[in-house]
């Protein structure tokens, strides 16, 4: 005689949705990672000097500081959307935004100093010098040649993706979901600059 009775074994959790929608949840739950791509393609496409995406590592390290300022993970997607407001209006206005980024990394840093955030946890006192390390490299890039800057900016945006990778890892800083659209931002836009310039 055999039994007939379903079985009380429990199923692994969404075993039972179709294929097309648990392919579908997994694209969804990887969001920051197309994110990343879609903005790396927006900022390489045609790009034949690799300096303008200098912008892109400084806001990194900029915000990355911000939000170790601020000691709350979860402000970074709210300072990440502000700044990406702050520079298109910059662009609008035809104003450099160079002036008051630095400006702020300098206000920013000197809060950081008087808050005591290089006595933090190591990841998040390292954003000091991370801010002056990759901010450093993008404002000098600047001001060398394309080719050269171009390298330059390179190799800072592929040395934030490592950077973003430990963040990543160890869940700290900024959210786990920033630091993945980061890390596939700057390794792919650092990577595209060695290829196209």
């Amino acid at each position: 005689m055999t039994d007939t009775t379903p079985s009380a074994e429990p199923t692994p959790a969404g075993a039972e949705r179709p294929l097309p929608i648990r392919v579908l949840l997994g694209v969804a739950h990887r969001w920051p990672t197309w994110l990343g791509l879609a903005v790396m393609a927006q900022n390489a496409f045609g790009m034949d000097d690799g300096r303008p995406q200098a912008l892109i590592v400084f806001l990194a390290a900029l915000i990355y500081l911000g939000t170790a300022l601020v000691g709350r993970p979860a402000v970074v997607w709210p300072l990440f959307i502000a700044s990406v407001v702050g520079v298109g209006v910059a662009r609008v206005l035809d104003a450099d935004p160079w002036p008051a980024l630095v400006g702020g990394a300098v206000c920013v840093t000197v809060l950081a100093l008087v808050a005591g955030v290089a006595r933090r946890a190591p990841l998040t006192a390292l954003q000091l010098p991370f801010l002056l390390v990759f901010g450093g490299a993008a404002v000098a890039a600047l001001s060398l040649s394309p080719a050269i800057g171009s390298y330059l900016v390179a190799a800072a945006l592929i040395g934030h993706a490592v950077q973003d990778v430990i963040v990543w890892r160890a869940n700290q800083v900024v959210t786990r979901s920033l630091a993945e659209f980061c890390a596939v931002l700057d390794l792919t836009l650092g990577v595209a600059i060695l290829l196209l310039v």
